[in-house]
């Protein structure tokens, strides 16, 4: 992940640039989602030509994660995932042929004590990085900004802080607390296995528990002031990422790209601000992905 550095830096530059000149614009069409599309693409060896599909298929993946998913967001899904599956089964044949420098061979050529992937278990993985390597950075940026805006004197703060060539420390302490005060991920489901007794509560195996990250981020037993928005706050064990065996495959990846979109933003247009300071936030209505579905903004 870290090795993505300089290229992630290259496309925000790219991105970044005509953003001021173009009057109002959607922070989250415009900047938070092209990006961890890019990155994702080029860690996997997706072609160019093929890039455009990767955001409405992972859109489509991940309804099935909400609670009551409709039929038609199941058979969205379906379609989402075999054309992926599709795709990819093409790039495997071709790394075998002709390995590159990408993820997708690197994952051809793994090999643990004489064992290989099956290109299921190849396919079913990139799926998955599709999806853990940009849900939350697109969310988590565009949440995060909406915060700092809010709380003018935050924003302020990291824009100084981002004259400095190795603040890159400031901007990851900041990451963390802004997915901890507004969890992109606030809620997912688990499954029990054996019969549990939770805070007087029978739970039996196969029922389904719902996990509220958010509350837990918000828990005055772990963080002092948990209402309260400080981008210095340490230790910040927040759950954003889960926890355990659950723990998020794409978190490296998507706190390096909220890092650095983060400082990049500053850096370039000191100046943002919302279009309607008294804009509540359009949602896209998920429970289990939590995110702006558009977020108004000007340079200033």
């Amino acid at each position: 992940m870290e090795a993505l550095q300089a290229r992630i830096e290259a496309i925000l530059d790219e991105q970044v640039r005509g953003l001021g000149a173009r009057g109002p614009f959607d922070l989250v069409a415009d900047y938070a989602e092209p990006l961890p599309v890019t990155v994702i693409a080029e860690l996997l060896g997706v072609p160019e030509a093929e890039r455009h599909a990767l955001r409405p298929w992972s859109a489509a993946i991940v309804k099935l994660y909400e609670p009551a998913p409709t039929a038609a967001d199941q058979a969205e899904a379906e379609r989402a995932v075999l054309d992926f599956s599709a795709l990819l089964r093409e790039l495997v044949a071709q790394r075998r042929a002709q390995p590159q420098d990408d993820l997708i061979t690197a994952l051809v050529q793994a090999e643990e004590a004489g064992d290989r992937l099956t290109e299921q278990e190849l396919i079913d993985t990139c799926i998955l990085l599709l999806n853990a390597g940009h849900e939350a950075s697109v969310n988590g940026l565009s949440a995060g900004v909406l915060a700092l805006l809010r709380q003018r004197e935050h924003w302020d703060a990291l824009v100084a802080a981002a004259q400095d060539e190795d603040s890159l420390p400031v901007f990851r302490r900041a990451i963390e607390e802004l997915l901890r005060f507004d969890t992109p991920l606030p809620m997912f489901e688990r499954i029990v296995l054996d019969p549990l007794t939770l805070a007087g509560a029978e739970l039996k195996p196969g029922e389904r528990v719902a996990l509220l990250y958010a509350s837990a981020n918000r828990d005055p037993e772990k963080f002092e002031a948990p209402d309260d928005l400080r981008l210095n706050r340490d230790p910040n064990p927040h759950l954003t990422f889960g926890l355990g065996i659950h723990y998020c495959l794409g978190a490296p990846l998507a706190r390096l790209e909220l890092a650095l979109s983060l400082r990049a933003l500053c850096r370039t247009l000191p100046g943002l601000r919302l279009l309607d300071p008294h804009e509540p936030g359009q949602y896209t209505g998920g429970f289990v992905i939590r995110g702006l579905a558009r977020l108004d903004v000007q340079a200033g």
